[in-house]
C-alpha cells in the first residue's frame, strides 16, 4: 500500500513527540546524582545539548533556504535550569524561571532568568545570555544595572551571568568574577571552551 504524507511524516512526530520521556527519563536518573563541582561535567552537558540543537537548526535552515536560524536563547535557558533544578534539588533550594522577585504586589515586576530559592529566601540571581546580543558594549552596563536594582531589595543575594558565547572577554574578571563565558566563538579552532564553568558558580552559590 502506498505511504500518505502523514504516514512519511510521522517519523519525525514520533520522535520530536518522545524527546519529553527522554527528558523525564534522565530527570530521573539525576535523582541523587553525585555532582562533583571540580569538574565540568554539568558544563560540558549544555554544550553538547546546545551543539546538538545548532546541528540540527542550521542545517534544516540551509536544507529550507531560510536566512536565519531558530533562536538559540530559550533553548539555552531551558537547558541551563534542566541542571540547575537538579543541583540545587539536593542542597535544598529551589530554582525558578522568570518568577516575579519584587518584594511587594504592585504591576511592576523583575523577572530574572534564573532565581535561587531557600526556605523562601532569595539566595541568588543568574542571568542566562547566549551572546551579547544587540546591546554588544553595553551588556557589562545592562547587567551591572540588573545587579543594583535586585541589590537594592536584596543586599546579600548572589548575582551572576553565564553567556554561552564569551562576551566577557574584555572584562577584568577579578572585578566582575560572577560574569561567566564558557565557548570562544572559533569556527576555525572548533569553538574551544574558555576554561570557565558553571560548576565554578554553582559552589559560589553554595558557599555565598
Amino acid at each position: 500500500m502506498k505511504s500518505t504524507l502523514l504516514d512519511i511524516d510521522s517519523a519525525f512526530c514520533d520522535h520530536y513527540s518522545s524527546l519529553l520521556e527522554t527528558q523525564r527519563g534522565i530527570s530521573k536518573e539525576l535523582e541523587g546524582y553525585a555532582f562533583d563541582f571540580d569538574k565540568d561535567e554539568i558544563t560540558q552537558a549544555v554544550r553538547n545539548r546546545m551543539s546538538s540543537f545548532w546541528y540540527f537548526n542550521y542545517n534544516n535552515r540551509n536544507d529550507l533556504e531560510r536566512r536565519v536560524t531558530a533562536v538559540a536563547a530559550d533553548f539555552f535557558t531551558e537547558t541551563c535550569l534542566f541542571f540547575l533544578k537538579k543541583v540545587f534539588k539536593q542542597h535544598g533550594m529551589e530554582v525558578f524561571s522568570e518568577r516575579n522577585i519584587l518584594k511587594e504586589v504592585s504591576k511592576k515586576s523583575m523577572r530574572p532568568d534564573v532565581s535561587i530559592w531557600k526556605d523562601k529566601l532569595l539566595i541568588a540571581v543568574i542571568e542566562l545570555k547566549v551572546s551579547d546580543g544587540w546591546k554588544r558594549a553595553g551588556m557589562l552596563n545592562h547587567l551591572e544595572e540588573r545587579k543594583r536594582n535586585i541589590q537594592e531589595i536584596y543586599p546579600e543575594v548572589f548575582f551572576g551571568a553565564i553567556a554561552y558565547w564569551d562576551c566577557f572577554r574584555n572584562i577584568d574578571s577579578d572585578l566582575y568574577p560572577n560574569y561567566l563565558g564558557l565557548v570562544i566563538h572559533d569556527t576555525k579552532n572548533n569553538h574551544p571552551s574558555t576554561g570557565q564553568t558553571i560548576e565554578e558558580m554553582i559552589k559560589r552559590i553554595i558557599e555565598n
